[in-house]
């Protein structure tokens, strides 16, 4: 009961049938998370603010990598836990927690009154021309309505550039919208009292190639949570497309900041693009939900698919932003520690 008493103090949990310690479960009414463009242009507008509102609350991690606030917390936990959570098997249950987490801060710390929205890259990603400009058209990316367009260009070294990228066109500070330069600023593992600004380097042919709808249907296809968990983000390499770093390297490119492993979720994007991957998960545990439920699988060091596996009892945790919990625990949407839906699933 202590547990379960500590989420329900900070309003981490929600149960929907089950118990936990003997409690009854109170997810009730789950937020519908939606695509972005289903959103009205109003609750578009809320969200946005929601966002920039994170960014006035004050740090809750102590200044974990010099976070300044709130916004930057979530940021500078990803990039403190960064090298044990990917490729590993809890890489999108980590993910799930820590981005209905960031859920759970925007309407109780900035009465966001919507669900977090997901974008789904591949209603905009090209089947015929992975060099199109065209996905970059998308709703997300107006600058009223949306999160801004890409950085201006900047040349990038060898050094920066290890797997020789080509294609890009940006890597500067965001032009417009309500991130653009002067208007967010970003403080994690930069010198202290010093900030940069928000970057993207849209890549077109990432965007378009990692993004389809093939391969969303190959990493629904996997039999087992093991199998799942390696499709969905394959192996580091671009020779290899993979859904996860669709949104990441198509929009973050080379030198922006949702290309950057550890400090990705400096760019709302980030939300969105994980959104859509858990949204992807989801479905896939739908097709034999009793089963998938109670099933995890895959290695607890990156890559070493012949070491040890996660378990349903392997604990994450998201640093100072919320309790610990267990990946049988983050496998419902609506159980123990989770309650948020996706409309129309």
């Amino acid at each position: 009961m202590r547990f379960a008493s500590l989420f329900l103090s900070l309003g981490l949990l929600s149960l929907s049938g089950e118990t936990l310690a003997g409690c009854v479960n109170t997810c009730r009414n789950p937020p519908q998370r939606k695509e972005w463009r289903e959103l009205r242009k109003h609750e578009r507008l809320e969200y946005l603010e929601a966002v920039r509102c994170l960014a006035s609350k004050p740090d809750v991690t102590g200044g974990l990598e010099n976070a300044t606030n709130l916004y930057q917390s979530f940021q500078a936990t990803h990039s403190q836990q960064t090298p044990d959570i990917h490729w590993v098997g809890h890489f999108a249950l980590w993910h799930r927690y820590f981005t209905a987490t960031y859920e759970k801060y925007l309407r109780e710390q900035c009465g966001y009154r919507g669900a977090q929205p997901y974008w789904n890259w591949a209603l905009d990603a090209s089947a015929t021309d992975n060099s199109s400009m065209a996905v970059y058209n998308a709703e997300l990316f107006d600058a009223r309505y949306g999160f801004g367009g890409n950085g201006y260009f900047v040349e990038s070294t060898a050094e920066e550039n290890p797997f020789n990228l080509t294609g890009r066109t940006g890597g500067g500070c965001v032009k417009d919208g309500p991130f653009r330069e002067g208007q967010f600023f970003l403080n994690v593992k930069q010198p202290k009292g010093q900030s940069d600004c928000l970057r993207r380097d849209f890549i077109p042919w990432i965007l378009n190639y990692f993004a389809r709808q093939s391969l969303v249907n190959h990493v629904e296809s996997q039999d087992d949570y093991t199998s799942f968990a390696r499709a969905l983000e394959n192996i580091p390499s671009f020779t290899q497309p993979n859904i996860h770093g669709s949104g990441h390297f198509g929009v973050g490119g080379v030198l922006g900041t949702l290309g950057n492993s550890a400090l990705s979720p400096g760019d709302p994007l980030f939300y969105l693009h994980h959104c859509n991957l858990d949204r992807v998960l989801w479905q896939w545990q739908r097709k034999d939900l009793p089963k998938r439920l109670h099933q995890v699988g895959g290695p607890v060091t990156p890559m070493d698919y012949g070491g040890k596996n996660v378990t349903l009892d392997f604990e994450i945790n998201i640093g100072k932003l919320a309790p610990n919990a267990t990946l049988e625990e983050l496998l419902n949407p609506q159980g123990n520690v989770l309650c948020y839906g996706y409309h129309g699933l």
